[in-house]
């Protein structure tokens, strides 16, 4: 669970080492795969590929300029996230210092700005995410739920519940564990507290599995309605059946009221997402996944295995990502499936569009049509390491580690129907993270929030 002073103290090792080269090769060719599709009618087309721009083309674009920058006087601007058309930004220093704020997406300000003791810090064990994983920020109808503490030290951490409207903290829970949010459901905030590893050196890792004690918390009041413990906790996800955990090698499920309905064992875990009311495991084996969607009382419904490693659920749609893009039905069908690499996915806010890190270098963004399938295009970024970082309905942004040129990368926008890239941003300082809504682009860069239209 990083820190945000963790994170600046090494953004450069770290950026580059989230954004290595997944093999060697030339930068437009994709790892084939042999895989047949094993459930549902699938398809598999290549769509456009864009190599490499040329030097002209790069030369070309135009300076993108923010149409507002905000200063946020507390450190920096960790992440952001767009929920209802809101947008809320969590900020922390290098004095322990943070706090959650509601930011006027006119550029005038905060509407408010609650402030926490300790650092915000990232879940990284309850909910498996992808590289570009971002600082605890979990948002449902009425409430955000934030985790900050001292985890430098080992020391502690604590889970807040903020009202969306005024930013009031209605409750803080505090332990001295590492807590993660693994979702909300019927009234009942799933937490996880696990146990603080205190490493001798930086390779040392622990020789037994950390206990997590999985919370069932009272959303109105912070009370802890319940409490079980487990060993070796990999994923854990709230979905229509209650609480499906996954273990070293075994998914249990449990009801909203911390009561146990079913167990299986399994390879080991690497996610559990929600699908329709179904929890899709997918457990790892080697460089593929088996992925079993469990029925809220335990029954398997269907199973498939395929190169994919990073997943992303919407709805009544999964989509797998690794050597192959895959989208699911919810009853295990193939919709679609596209060969070559990828990984990262990110769906834009109107949901039209998939995008996702691509081909052999890891330099490219990728464009799928959704729900349809097929690649729409794919962009080769002006770097040897490139990823999508944010969308709104009409353009990609694309970030790249160019450190010639900027502090560390760049940010381009990409027109969403054409692959065009149109402008460039060069930052100053570290980019934290990228939202988009409507047709806007948001972005924390070091202290500062700033916007972006579509050039």
């Amino acid at each position: 669970m990083p820190s945000r002073r963790q994170f600046v103290t090494a953004a450069g090792a770290a950026l580059a080492a989230l954004a290595g080269c997944s093999d060697d090769g030339d930068p437009g060719t994709e790892r084939p795969t042999t895989e047949p599709p094993t459930t549902g009618p699938a398809t598999d087309t290549p769509g456009e590929t864009r190599t490499e721009p040329e030097a002209t083309e790069r030369d070309s674009l135009l300076a993108w300029l923010p149409t507002w920058t905000l200063d946020i006087d507390l450190g920096n601007a960790l992440s952001l996230r767009v929920a209802d058309g809101d947008l809320y930004a969590t900020l922390s220093d290098d004095a322990s210092r943070s706090a959650v704020a509601a930011v006027d997406r006119a550029g005038d300000g905060f509407r408010w700005r609650a402030a926490l003791d300790g650092d915000v810090v990232a879940s990284s064990y309850l909910t498996q995410t992808n590289a570009r994983d971002k600082w605890a920020l979990t948002v449902t109808e009425d409430t955000l739920y934030v985790v900050a503490g001292n985890t430098d030290d080992y020391a502690w951490t604590a889970l807040h519940a903020l009202e969306r409207e005024s930013g009031d903290i209605r409750w803080s829970l505090r332990r001295e564990r590492e807590l993660a949010v693994a979702g909300v459901r019927d009234g009942t905030v799933v937490a996880g507290a696990r146990d603080f590893f205190v490493p001798e050196s930086t390779h040392d890792t622990p020789e037994e599995p950390l206990s997590t004690a999985l919370l069932g918390v009272d959303a109105a009041t912070g009370e802890v309605r319940w409490s079980q413990s487990f060993a070796g906790v990999q994923a854990a996800t709230t979905y229509a059946g209650g609480v499906a955990v996954g273990q070293y090698d075994t998914v249990t499920g449990l009801d909203v009221d911390g009561a146990e309905r079913w167990s299986t064992a399994t390879d080991e875990p690497r996610e559990i997402v929600p699908l329709a009311d179904a929890a899709v495991v997918a457990a790892a084996d080697d460089d593929r996944s088996t992925l079993r969607a469990f029925a809220p009382d335990g029954t398997e419904r269907w199973r498939d295995t395929r190169p994919v490693e990073s997943f992303l659920a919407d709805g009544d749609t999964l989509y797998g990502l690794g050597d192959e893009t895959v989208a699911y039905d919810a009853d295990g069908t193939v919709r679609w499936r596209v060969s070559g690499y990828s990984d990262w996915p990110l769906l834009a806010p109107d949901g039209e569009t998939l995008y996702a890190r691509a081909a052999v270098r890891a330099n490219a963004v990728d464009a799928f049509d959704v729900p349809g399938g097929g690649r729409r295009f794919r962009w080769a970024t002006p770097s040897n390491n490139g990823w999508p970082a944010g969308a709104t309905d009409t353009m990609a942004v694309a970030e790249a580690i160019t450190p010639d040129e900027a502090d560390f990368t760049s940010l381009y926008a990409v027109d969403d129907r054409s692959g065009e890239p149109i402008a460039v941003y060069r930052p100053e300082d570290t980019v934290f993270d990228v939202a988009g809504a409507e047709g806007t682009a948001y972005a924390a860069v070091g202290g500062r929030l700033l916007a972006f239209g579509h050039p």
